[in-house]
């Protein structure tokens, strides 16, 4: 499948399928010139199916590997060994419970087999549940407004209290509406800073959907431990960053 990359930093990059309009690949390519500089992996609150390879200089596969990353909670430096290169696949988390079986919340920060998860080898699964189907609604109109639907606005059009929808998200996908839509928020400001060497905040802000650059340095802190201009610092010292969209 040929793939447009929109995003690279050094060696991690971000890619999209021709008929995707949101980013469903990633790829980690260590190489082989020199350790790379430590890629910060941000909280996430998508599972990723991975194909992990360790290649030799001559191209020779040394090893394989294939995992499954849980939705990342804590945000930490990562640096692979010479020669790694991590291939993956995004799940949302309210594809989860139907692909893998489980709540995404079993897996928060957990790296696992993917032999651990024998759903994936018989799709199509039953419908989900009433239930999961309320979180999955929900979790796909926060998706798509790009986080800036209010909680109260969801459950008042799914005919529910804002606590109940709250408990019914948290509890199949992990994450809830609040939580979800800032984190949709946090990483669209990201996206936008990296195509700048100097980012203006103030404007980034607005177009991510915060009401001023105040609430975006809080929320960014919050997610990353960093404050806005350090994040960027430290992502543009990682490598140069794409500013356009080069299609592969």
């Amino acid at each position: 499948m040929t793939a447009q990359f929109i995003t690279q930093l050094g060696p991690y990059s971000e890619a999209r399928s021709p008929a995707g309009r949101t980013l469903n690949m990633w790829r980690y390519d260590a190489g082989f010139q020199k350790p790379p500089a430590p890629h910060r992996v941000l909280p996430e609150s998508r599972l990723s199916l991975v194909t992990e390879s360790l290649y030799a200089p001559s191209g020779e596969v040394l090893s394989q590997a294939h995992w499954v990353f849980g939705p990342i909670r804590t945000p930490r430096l990562y640096a692979p060994p010479p020669g790694s290169v991590l291939e993956g696949a995004f799940i949302l988390p309210e594809h989860a419970l139907c692909q893998l079986g489980v709540r995404p919340d079993e897996l928060t920060d957990a790296i696992l087999p993917q032999s651990d998860f024998p759903r994936l080898e018989r799709l199509p699964v039953h419908p989900p549940r009433q239930q999961d189907r309320l979180a999955i609604w929900a979790a796909r109109l926060v998706r798509a407004t790009k986080g800036r639907v209010r909680a109260n606005v969801l459950a008042e059009r799914a005919g529910v209290s804002e606590r109940h929808l709250h408990r019914c998200m948290s509890g199949r996908l992990g994450v809830g509406p609040k939580a979800l839509a800032g984190q949709i928020r946090a990483l669209s400001a990201i996206e936008h800073a990296d195509r700048s060497d100097r980012p203006d905040w103030a404007d980034i802000a607005i177009a991510s959907g915060y009401s001023d650059q105040a609430h975006l340095s809080r929320s960014l802190k919050s997610l990353t431990g960093l404050t806005p201009t350090a994040l960027h610092a430290e992502r543009s010292v990682e490598s140069e960053i794409f500013k356009t969209e080069p299609a592969l």
